[in-house]
């Protein structure tokens, strides 16, 4: 299972088939943005958060925190 805090601040991205490994509330955070990646010719599909982005445009709190 992925930790929630360390996936907030943005310090990695999961692979579309490791999804199982995100928490059930990520799915329902407006956070939660995916990002297609090319390589060798194959798209791959990745899940990040944007939590800690500066210019994000809302200042909705996360579900992660408010379960907290």
């Amino acid at each position: 299972m992925v930790d929630p805090a360390e996936f907030r601040a943005g310090s990695f991205s999961i692979p579309y088939s490791s999804q199982d490994e995100l928490p059930p509330c990520c799915f329902a955070c407006v956070y939660l943005l995916s990002e297609e990646s090319m390589v060798c010719y194959c798209a791959s599909f990745y899940y990040f958060c944007a939590y800690s982005w500066p210019d994000k445009l809302t200042h909705t709190v996360p579900p992660c925190l408010q379960e907290s």
